[in-house]
């Protein structure tokens, strides 16, 4: 069962010193990226990392999370994954495009920042158990071999996830979640209006 955890309002807060450069950084890599890009990745929006970034310093502030261990779910340039890595984080982000898989890691070796990015996808290799849940996605690729078998690790390792379902997605990401985190593990998704939602697994 996922129970909703308060966050207080980050609108009105300046990005952190250490956020302020990686994230003009891959503002201005992931505009120039889109707009030479011959195909377009249609399922590739970031987050707001400004936001999204002040609520992971005020988890690991507050040691909200069970753990240190983090994963981002669809991470494209991987710079939600970095901000974690930069907050202390063991962080890994998982992503389905190569493309983007390749970006991450200049940036976070251009910036000597230790995070992991690792190919595929963020789903469980056996899908059996969510297959009625998977179908109804409509923006994430569901055939993808799952990422965890090359990462050594499973869902339920982690302590706190982060993800940006597209719109009438979040109820899916959630009920993912609940399948398979651990006891304790935090869900934080970002629903592309400004919103953060945080939710604890109990």
């Amino acid at each position: 069962m996922l129970k909703n955890v308060s966050l207080p309002s980050f609108r009105d807060e300046l990005p952190a010193d250490e956020h302020f450069e990686l994230i003009e950084e891959a503002n201005s890599r992931v505009d120039a990226f889109t707009r030479n890009r011959r195909d377009t990745i249609h399922n590739f929006v970031v987050s707001d990392f400004e936001l999204v970034g002040a609520a992971i310093r005020w988890l690991v502030e507050n040691r909200l999370a069970c753990g240190e261990s983090f994963l981002e779910w669809g991470s494209g340039f991987g710079v939600v994954t970095m901000l974690a890595a930069i907050e202390g984080m063991d962080a890994v982000g998982i992503e389905v495009e190569q493309d983007l898989i390749d970006q991450s890691r200049r940036l976070a070796d251009d910036f000597d920042i230790d995070a992991e990015f690792v190919e595929g996808s963020f789903l469980p290799e056996d899908r059996s158990i969510i297959e009625s849940i998977i179908h109804d996605f409509e923006n994430v690729d569901i055939d993808s071999p799952s990422a965890y078998e090359r990462l050594g690790k499973s869902i339920d390792e982690f302590d706190l996830i982060f993800a940006f379902p597209w719109p009438g997605e979040q109820q899916y990401f959630a009920a993912i979640f609940d399948q398979f985190a651990a006891d304790g593990a935090l869900l934080l998704t970002y629903d592309g209006r400004n919103q953060l939602r945080l939710q604890r697994r109990e």
